[in-house]
């Protein structure tokens, strides 16, 4: 396992390390290691936190684990999952809830994934959302985080953080055009273009709900 990667762990469990998992804010992209429950299914020993705030497993015999289980409890955070496909060293962005705290500057939309638009409205929960934005080339580019639908109300949260290259398409009220990609499944669809503030998550109101009907997103 290589050091770049654990920091300078304890030297006792230096050659016996199983499993490492390093936990990340999507939002802001600084390692999370407290206040979060980590499980690796199948293995009995609890992980280590090493001094670089990496979750470390200790081999236990012929132990293996089936997945790992990620919980934030009363963090801002959505609950997760890793298969083993993804061992043995693995990094999970943890996905904000709707009511994480957002800093200003950060551009994203707070919103509400239904089956269709009509009363009374049936909520889609464990769907995966992604904002697609359009470039200064007129080029559209998929956003770096994905997010899911709360399962039970259909919620999201979901985020624009673009890398230092990355040129989003300006109009001129300051808006990036972008649409709402939502996933089910095998199945993916979009919706029509519309513009989102830069740095600000906008909010749902009363009067101008920011709320999305799976039948009218196009294939």
């Amino acid at each position: 396992m290589s050091r770049t990667f654990l920091g300078e762990p304890e030297l006792a469990y230096k050659r016996d390390v199983y499993l490492a998992l390093e936990l990340l804010d999507a939002v802001t992209m600084t390692r999370v290691h407290e206040g979060v429950k980590v499980v690796a299914e199948g293995l009995q020993r609890k992980p280590i936190v090493n001094h670089s705030g990496f979750f470390v497993w200790i081999k236990e015999g012929n132990s293996v684990a089936q997945k790992i289980t990620v919980d934030p409890d009363e963090l801002p955070y959505e609950k997760t999952e890793l298969s083993p496909v993804n061992f043995p060293l693995s990094t999970i962005q943890l996905q904000p809830k709707v009511d994480y705290p957002f800093s200003p500057g950060l551009t994203g939309l707070r919103g509400t994934l239904i089956e269709r638009d009509i009363t009374p409205r049936v909520p889609v929960g464990n769907a995966e959302v992604q904002l697609v934005w359009l470039d200064d080339s007129d080029i559209w580019r998929d956003a770096l985080t994905t997010s899911p639908t709360n399962s039970s109300s259909g919620d999201f949260v979901s985020i624009l953080r673009l890398a230092p290259t990355e040129k989003p398409k300006i109009n001129a009220n300051g808006a990036v055009t972008v649409r709402l990609q939502v996933r089910r499944g095998v199945l993916s669809r979009s919706s029509t273009d519309f513009q989102l503030p830069q740095g600000r998550v906008t909010d749902p109101s009363t009067s101008n709900p920011l709320i999305f009907a799976w039948d009218d997103l196009q294939p």
